[in-house]
C-alpha cells in the first residue's frame, strides 16, 4: 500500500514538472546586452523581446521605473479583451507607445518619446501569463550633445593672445581639449569651466594663451563620451594679430572677425537648407497610397471665411467663427508609424486639408466632430494653419502641392511645400489611448471638380538623417 502511495505521489510530481518545463520552456525574455541611450528631446526605445512561437491572447505587460529613489508604474498593457487595455502615469502622459501591431512577433519594446534628464534610471519589463511570468531590466542612460564651439579671440596676454571657445546643452558634464596642428594636445595652460543649468545640462567655456613663435593651428573640441560624440572648431592665427608684429593688427582683428562672421552666417543658412531638404526626402520616404471615399462629410472648422455649406453669406466670417466645411475623407486610416502624401491644390483660392481623428467610423453619420482635425485652409489666396483649438496664424505659400506627414512616432503633423522642399508649419498632436482612435486624410470637395486632389507619389526607399 505504501510503495504505491509513493509510486502515485512520484508519478504526479513528474507530471507537474514536465508541465513547468514545457511552459517555461515555451517562453523566455530576452535581456538586453547593453545600456540603452536616450537623448534629450528625442525619441528611444527600450527593448524587451518575448522569445515566443504563439502569443496567448492574455497577455500582459508592465513598464515599471525604479530611480531617484522612487518607483513608477510608467505604462502597462492588460491585453486585448479588455475595456481599457492601456494605463500610463501623468509622469509618461503622452510619452509611452507599445508595438502592438508587432506583439505576435514577441516585440514587447516601450517607445519613450521626447526623452528627459528625469527619465535616467532602471525601467523593468514585466510579462504575465495565465501559467507564466518573467521580467527584464532595462537601463536607461540619458545624453545630449550641445551646439557648436567655435573659436574667438578673447583679447591679448601680454605679448600673446587669449583663445577662448563656447558651447551650450551637453549631458553629462563634456571634456574640453585644445589640439595643435598635428591632433596632439597641446602643453599651453587651458582654463575650463562647466556651469549646470536650471534643466540640468552643462554649458563649458575653455581658454588658453597662445604665445609667438608656437604652432599657431589651434582646435578647441568639445567630446561627450557617452554619445561617443564631439564639436570641433579649427582655427588658424597668423603672426599679424599678436601685439609685436603690427600696429594695424586692430584693423587685421575687426576685418578678421567680420570675414569670421560672413562665412559662419553663410554656413548656417547653408546647413540649415540642407537639412531642411534632407527632412523633406526623409518625410517622403514614408510615402503611402492615398483613396478618398467618394461620400463627402461635414467638418466643422475653425477658419476665416470659410465657404460654408449652410450658409449664404458673401463677406468673410471672423478669425473664430466655425463654418461647415463638405470634405472627402481618405479610405485609409492609420493607427502607429510614419505616413506621407501629397495634395495638388494647383491655383485654387478656397481650400481646405489635412488630417482628422475619429474614434471608430459610423456609415450613418456624416458630420465630423470639430477640434479633433490638424488643417492648412486657404482663403481668398490667404494660407492659415490650425492647431486643435488654437486661434489660426496666417501662413504665406507659393507651392501648388502640399505634402502631409502624419508621424504618429512623434506625434505631430508636418505641412511642406513639396516644390519648394520645404516645411511651412508643424503641428503636435494630442495622441488618446482608446484602440479604436484612427487618424485620416482629409480634403475640401468642390462642386463640379474633384480638386485639390491626391497626387501619387513614387515611394522611394527610406532615407535616414545622418
Amino acid at each position: 500500500m505504501g510503495s504505491r502511495y509513493q509510486w502515485s505521489t512520484t508519478l504526479h510530481m513528474i507530471i507537474f514538472l514536465q508541465i513547468i518545463h514545457s511552459v517555461t520552456g515555451q517562453y523566455k525574455i530576452i535581456p538586453p546586452d547593453k545600456p540603452v541611450i536616450g537623448v534629450i528631446g528625442k525619441g528611444v526605445i527600450l527593448p524587451c523581446q518575448l522569445k515566443v512561437k504563439i502569443i496567448p491572447e492574455r497577455l500582459s505587460i508592465q513598464w515599471v521605473f525604479t530611480g531617484n529613489s522612487k518607483q513608477i508604474d510608467v505604462t502597462s498593457y492588460a491585453g486585448k479583451n479588455t475595456y481599457n487595455p492601456v494605463y500610463e502615469d501623468e509622469t509618461y502622459q503622452g510619452r509611452t507607445n507599445f508595438f502592438q501591431s508587432e506583439f505576435n512577433e514577441g516585440n514587447l519594446s516601450l517607445h519613450l518619446k521626447n526623452v528627459m534628464l528625469s527619465d535616467k534610471g532602471k525601467y523593468t519589463c514585466s510579462v504575465f501569463f495565465e501559467n507564466w511570468y518573467d521580467a527584464v531590466v532595462v537601463d536607461l542612460d540619458v545624453a545630449a550633445k550641445g551646439d557648436e564651439s567655435p573659436v574667438f579671440l578673447d583679447g591679448h596676454m601680454g605679448q600673446g593672445i587669449r583663445l577662448t571657445c563656447k558651447s551650450q546643452g551637453w549631458f553629462p558634464e563634456p571634456k574640453v581639449v585644445w589640439l595643435n596642428s598635428k591632433g596632439q594636445t597641446r602643453k599651453e595652460k587651458v582654463t575650463t569651466q562647466s556651469t549646470k543649468t536650471s534643466s540640468g545640462v552643462f554649458d563649458v567655456v575653455s581658454s588658453m594663451n597662445l604665445e609667438p613663435g608656437l604652432d599657431k593651428e589651434v582646435s578647441c573640441r568639445v567630446v561627450n563620451n557617452l554619445l561617443n560624440a564631439m564639436c570641433e572648431s579649427r582655427v588658424l592665427i597668423s603672426d599679424v594679430f599678436f601685439p609685436s608684429t603690427s600696429p594695424w593688427m586692430t584693423a587685421f582683428l575687426v576685418t578678421l572677425f567680420l570675414n569670421t562672421a560672413v562665412i559662419a552666417a553663410t554656413g548656417y543658412k547653408l546647413t540649415k537648407l540642407l537639412k531642411a531638404e534632407l527632412d523633406f526626402w526623409e518625410a517622403r520616404s514614408h510615402a503611402v497610397p492615398i483613396t478618398v471615399n467618394p461620400d463627402c462629410h461635414v467638418l466643422e472648422l475653425e477658419v476665416p471665411g470659410a465657404p460654408g455649406v449652410e450658409s449664404n453669406a458673401s463677406e468673410p466670417a471672423g478669425p473664430n467663427a466655425p463654418s461647415t466645411v463638405p470634405v472627402l475623407v481618405g479610405k485609409e486610416g492609420f493607427a502607429a508609424g510614419k505616413h506621407y502624401w501629397e495634395v495638388e491644390v494647383g491655383r485654387q483660392q478656397d481650400w481646405v486639408l489635412g488630417v482628422v481623428r475619429e474614434k471608430g467610423r459610423q456609415e450613418e453619420e456624416r458630420t465630423l466632430p470639430g477640434k479633433h482635425y490638424w488643417a492648412l485652409h486657404s482663403s481668398q489666396g490667404e494660407i492659415f494653419s490650425s492647431e486643435g483649438d488654437r486661434r489660426i496664424e496666417k501662413q504665406q505659400m507659393s507651392s501648388s502641392v502640399i505634402g502631409v506627414l502624419l508621424d504618429l512616432e512623434e506625434g505631430q503633423v508636418n505641412f511642406y511645400e513639396a516644390e519648394q522642399m520645404g516645411v511651412m508649419v508643424r503641428m503636435p498632436l494630442r495622441l488618446g489611448k482608446e484602440p479604436a482612435e484612427m487618424f485620416y486624410p482629409f480634403l475640401s470637395k468642390r462642386e463640379g471638380t474633384l480638386r485639390p486632389l491626391i497626387r501619387p507619389v513614387l515611394i522611394p526607399l527610406p532615407l535616414k538623417l545622418l
